[in-house]
Order: C-alpha cells, then structure tokens, then sequence
C-alpha cells in the first residue's frame, strides 16, 4: 500500500472541503434541481413558427403535469430550430416565463457559427452548448427522457 505524502493529503482535503464550500461545478448556466425525479431534454431544429409552438407548448405542459420542483428540462435548438432563441422570436416572453419556472434553454455553438450569431443576438436565457445533438446524446446518457414533438 502506498501512503500519501503530507502535501497530497492536503490537497486532496482541500479539494473536498472546496466541494462542500462552494458546490460541485455546474454546466453553463444550468441551474441546479436537486428534487428532480423526471429529467427530459426537448429537440428544436425546425424553424417553422408552428414547430416552435408546439415545442413549447409541449413543455408548458409537462412542466404544469409534474410541476418544476420535480422536473428538470431543457430546450436544445440547432439547425433552423435556432430562430427558436434569437432575441427577437415572438415567443421571447412564453420562453421567459418557461425560464422563470426552471425550463433551460440550450443554443448549439456549431449553428451560431455557421449563422454568424454571438451571444447578443440571442435570447437572454439561452445558454450556449458545443452542439445541439452533443447536448441531447449527453443527456440521454445521463437518463434524460428525449422528445422531439
């Protein structure tokens, strides 16, 4: 068996009394759902208003069903689906509202690049993934429920 130096036992003391001080690290804004019992990631990357509709329609719904301190959810949009989370969408205040009740919003990084946005032209809520379809395989490998209405 091989016995840690002085130095390593502090360090790894300090790593642990870091956790406890100032929590785990989060992922890019998330914000944390710790009675969470139903985790479900929704797909947006149809850019039709009717699609748009109907994706957050069906998250109001599910979030009234469960209700958000059980529920912890995301909106993922990339490709056309983008137009979902531009500052100026119709459904700016219905996405706030859905914000204010714990509902996330995930803007693919590969999408804004290749429509030339940044950060401003966004939504104020959406937070920015390094791809749509990572952030819905990450999930579901987290035991995320995936719908794409």
């Amino acid at each position: 068996m091989t016995h840690k130096t002085l130095s390593q036992r502090f360090a790894s003391a300090f790593a642990v009394l870091a956790l406890l001080a100032f929590g785990a690290p989060s992922y890019a804004g998330m914000q944390s759902h710790a009675f969470a019992t139903h985790r479900v990631v929704f797909q947006i990357s149809n850019g039709s208003a009717q699609e748009q509709q109907l994706v957050l329609a069906n998250a109001a719904n599910v979030l009234k069903y469960f209700g958000p301190t059980k529920l912890q959810m995301e909106i993922v949009a990339f490709g056309p689906g983008m137009r979902l989370l531009l500052k100026n969408n119709v459904h700016s205040k219905m996405i706030q509202s859905l914000h204010a009740e714990g509902v996330e919003f995930a803007a693919c990084h590969n999408t804004m690049m290749k429509l030339h946005l940044t950060k401003a032209d966004l939504n104020p809520v959406a937070h920015v993934v390094p791809g749509g379809v990572i952030e819905i395989m990450r999930r579901e490998s987290e035991g995320w429920n995936y719908i794409r209405p």
